[in-house]
């Protein structure tokens, strides 16, 4: 589950500059640029006068423009960004039992009465998916962005980890049975290029599943521009409709897109919300935290975090996005 990141949004965008000065000096404005779906340009402010700039194009795309600088995302993915999500090397028991039950529940999606192969975790953090795979007879390897996560991940599953992008692992072609992206494709610069990599690490026939942010969700269209989803390392936001669209241009047949609830403790929510304050959040939070005894904060609860969950088959040859 994502924090209601305002501080992380503020810690990226203040001191940047306004948005017309980030893309003066002859650098194309982020009204030209393009769609990562569609290609058009002229996408319009979703949120004016939202510090993060927000955009959606007339597809239905919404994606952030301008984007992040190299230097700003390196910082936002910092061990402190870890530790947040409660990955610390030092793994508490209830926040390793809730992740794990997470990805279990989740990975049924595609597992349920298949054969065990191999599977690619893709944005693995310290691998407590590749944990649940592992017991659940999988095959699991990993590859990790974060030096300090994959670190962790490494000193589970050994060499089955590697540091750094999907295109720089080098996998084999046709390697993998399973690869899954969770809360990760809307993290990639290039959703096109990236999926082509997962399209060639994959079996002819393989399985694609994602978990990621519904823009379209419950959650998004009551919390406007105070969507816990909308932090600044988020590139872009994907609706059921959009993700099929992009996932059918790059060749995968979609299978089906339903809500992906997370296994979540209070007291694990609570701290997220402690971390990075929210004027809409933070008072509940005092409150609640007051109110309830320790034995309510410490079971999981099954949430709808305005997550959809997607699977797909690799498939027909890629091509132009299907808008119509």
């Amino acid at each position: 589950m994502s924090a209601c990141a305002g501080s992380r949004r503020e810690r990226c965008w203040n001191g940047c500059g306004s948005i017309s000065a980030m893309s003066g000096s002859g650098m194309e404005t982020p009204a030209e640029a393009a769609c990562p779906l569609c290609g058009a340009a002229g996408a319009r402010l979703r949120y004016p006068g939202n510090p993060l700039p927000v955009r959606q194009c007339a597809c239905g795309m919404v994606f952030l423009s301008p984007q992040p600088s190299p230097e700003q995302l390196r910082e936002i993915y910092g061990s402190d960004y870890y530790l947040s999500l409660g990955i610390s090397g030092q793994d508490d028991e209830a926040v390793r039992g809730m992740k794990k039950e997470t990805f279990r529940r989740q990975f049924e999606a595609i597992a349920a009465g298949a054969k065990p192969g191999r599977v690619l975790d893709v944005g693995c953090a310290s691998g407590f998916f590749m944990e649940a795979a592992t017991e659940a007879g999988w095959e699991a390897y990993g590859v990790e962005l974060s030096g300090f996560a994959a670190e962790l991940a490494r000193s589970r599953f050994g060499d089955r980890v590697r540091h750094g992008t999907l295109e720089e692992a080098g996998y084999p072609d046709a390697f993998f049975d399973v690869v899954t992206l969770f809360d990760l494709l809307e993290h990639v610069p290039d959703p096109r290029s990236f999926l082509a990599e997962v399209r060639r690490v994959l079996r002819p026939g393989g399985r694609l599943l994602l978990v990621l942010p519904n823009a379209a969700s419950l959650s998004a269209r009551l919390m406007g521009r105070h969507w816990s989803h909308y932090n600044a390392e988020h590139l872009h936001y994907f609706t059921p409709e959009t993700v099929a669209v992009l996932l059918c241009a790059c060749g995968f047949e979609v299978e089906g897109v339903a809500s992906a609830p997370k296994c979540l403790n209070l007291a694990y929510i609570f701290n997220q919300f402690r971390r990075y304050p929210s004027a809409l959040v933070t008072p509940l939070r005092v409150i609640a935290e007051r109110l309830l005894p320790n034995r309510m904060k410490s079971r999981n609860l099954r949430l709808h975090c305005g997550e959809m969950l997607v699977t797909a088959r690799s498939g027909a040859a890629p091509h132009p996005p299907d808008l119509h």
